[in-house]
């Protein structure tokens, strides 16, 4: 990457955090887990897609539709389950429900935990929360 394109980042980065507060009306530490937490965020850096020249409204609109593939429905039962998964782990590892959601997030955690509901919420928790270490243990490598 360039000189240009790692001093433009963090200005765009910090440009669109204060449109997205101002838009979603919220705080601009919230702004900015919305765009570390947005797939968008790490395709910033490609250097061949030069996302940084869009404008911060445009680039608002692309971390929305990223955002908004990203959802996906889910039943009560596997929303529950997965939602028990992140608090035990947060729990069983001594950190936050958010440190331990963004690991979901960032090891894709959260899809397996989804896709395989049907397997997994048949295990015990124990279980459940060593398969998990394990997943993201896996995805460091």
């Amino acid at each position: 990457m360039g000189v240009y394109e790692e001093n433009i980042i963090p200005i765009k980065i910090s440009q669109l955090a204060e449109y997205v507060s101002k838009v979603k009306r919220i705080s601009l530490d919230d702004a900015l887990v919305y765009i570390y937490v947005n797939p968008m965020y790490e395709q910033l850096y490609d250097e061949k897609a030069k996302w940084w020249y869009l404008s911060t409204e445009a680039l608002y609109d692309e971390f929305e539709l990223r955002r908004n593939r990203q959802r996906r429905d889910v039943s009560k039962e596997v929303f529950e389950f997965y939602t028990y998964c992140v608090e035990n782990y947060a729990s069983r590892n001594r950190i936050s429900g958010m440190r331990a959601w963004l690991s979901f997030k960032e090891s894709g955690v959260d899809d397996y935990l989804i896709d395989n509901y049907d397997l997994l919420h048949t295990q015990g928790m124990e279980y459940v929360l060593d398969d998990i270490q394990r997943y993201i243990n896996r995805r460091k490598r």
